[in-house]
């Protein structure tokens, strides 16, 4: 084990428990940003697939 992971997890178990630098995200706020973050991937996702579909329906109306 390498103390850079030991610093990590002291700094993480610091943040955790409110006394990490300003700005620094406890263990439950990263795992929220991550969630997030592949919610609004996946949303970004559906909606090009719509606007395609959108497109394709719209070129089939027309003949």
């Amino acid at each position: 084990m390498s103390s850079e992971s030991l610093r990590g997890w002291y700094r993480r178990a610091k943040a955790d428990r409110g006394e990490g630098e300003p700005g620094e995200l406890t263990s439950a706020e990263r795992e929220e940003l991550k969630r997030l973050r592949k919610e609004v991937r996946e949303q970004q996702q559906t909606i090009e697939i719509l606007k395609k579909a959108t497109a394709f329906f719209v070129k089939e109306n027309d003949r």
